[in-house]
């Protein structure tokens, strides 16, 4: 029966999941980050399988698994991963086949509406004592009701967003190297970058971190958006540039930000988004639901059951190298 290489970040409450819902049979070998586990180079060469939550994956790892048939990943990101290597040696990589799909997509309307509403702030102000402030008298709130929202990414997650947005009567625009027949069924249209970021009252993000998207958006894209934009975030930190972000926050270039994801992770307190009253900040929370996990880790047991049959994995990333 398979051995199963599960690398975790000790914070996620997958652990206890996995072992229950494990085909009978299965060995799971559980690493999180909080261990000093100096026997894990052992595991990898009699593992079948890594099977990864919110951790990264080392490339000696990677190397030394010549038994890994897939790297079963729980994320629908895979930048903790050496996409490159594990191609070069054969080793396929999945990503979670749109698990998570939902919460994240619920999240970033979340992040959209507590945003342009301002709820950070009213409930700091409500709990303090200061009831109805100037900054909430609504002439500087906003409906999300029939704006222009445009989609960063019409994946599984981008195009779960656009689903929603139709109930808001919002006209969205999305950019993606393909058509996305399912996006366009609720009135979403492909356009450019340069076009979306200059037309859209709300831009929210929803692509990889690979080489290519690495600080996508920066000084240049921020100075094509609408003044009164919000950026919603809910990604990779990394997509955005951050330097370029606090800029054009302070300097009113866009008008808000709701971001699940930073840079650097955990980031630190003293982070100068965190000082802006126009940014809602939460901590890489958008796909972290009690529905979502048992969700992920179905479809990773069945993607690497299918894969120890000999059939091909589903979601598997391919990077032209």
């Amino acid at each position: 029966m398979p051995n199963v290489l599960v690398l975790s970040s000790s914070s996620l409450p997958l652990l206890k999941t996995a072992k229950e819902m494990a085909p009978k049979g299965w060995r799971l070998n559980l690493v999180n980050d909080s261990d000093e586990n100096s026997n894990l180079d052992s595991i990898a060469k009699t593992s079948d399988f890594i099977l990864v939550f919110g951790h990264s994956v080392p490339d000696h790892i990677i190397r030394t698994g010549r038994k890994i048939k897939l790297i079963q990943l729980c994320s629908a990101g895979f930048d903790g991963v050496n996409i490159e290597l594990a191609q070069k040696l054969g080793i396929p990589v999945a990503t979670n086949g749109g698990a998570n799909s939902v919460p994240v997509a619920e999240f970033a309307i979340t992040l959209m509406l507590g945003t342009i509403r301002h709820l950070i702030v009213a409930h700091k102000n409500t709990i303090n004592g200061n009831w109805m402030t100037p900054d909430l008298n609504g002439y500087n709130s906003y409906e999300l009701y029939e704006k222009t929202v445009g989609i960063i990414g019409a994946g599984r997650i981008g195009t779960n967003v656009i689903r929603i947005l139709s109930g808001f009567r919002a006209k969205t625009l999305y950019y993606d190297q393909i058509k996305n027949k399912e996006a366009e069924m609720h009135g979403a249209k492909k356009t450019d970058l340069a076009t979306l970021l200059s037309k859209s009252d709300i831009v929210s993000v929803h692509i990889p971190l690979t080489k290519k998207t690495k600080n996508l958006i920066g000084t240049k894209e921020f100075s094509i958006m609408k003044p009164k934009c919000i950026l919603i975030n809910t990604s990779r930190g990394e997509v955005v540039d951050e330097k370029a972000l606090v800029d054009a926050l302070t300097n009113s270039k866009i008008w808000g930000a709701g971001l699940d994801v930073f840079s650097i992770e955990p980031t630190e307190a003293t982070n100068p988004l965190f000082a802006l009253d126009n940014v809602v900040s939460t901590p890489h929370i958008a796909g972290k639901t009690s529905e979502s996990y048992p969700r992920r880790l179905s479809f990773a047991f069945e993607n690497m059951l299918a894969v120890w049959n000999g059939k091909t994995p589903k979601s598997e990333i391919t990077l032209t190298i």
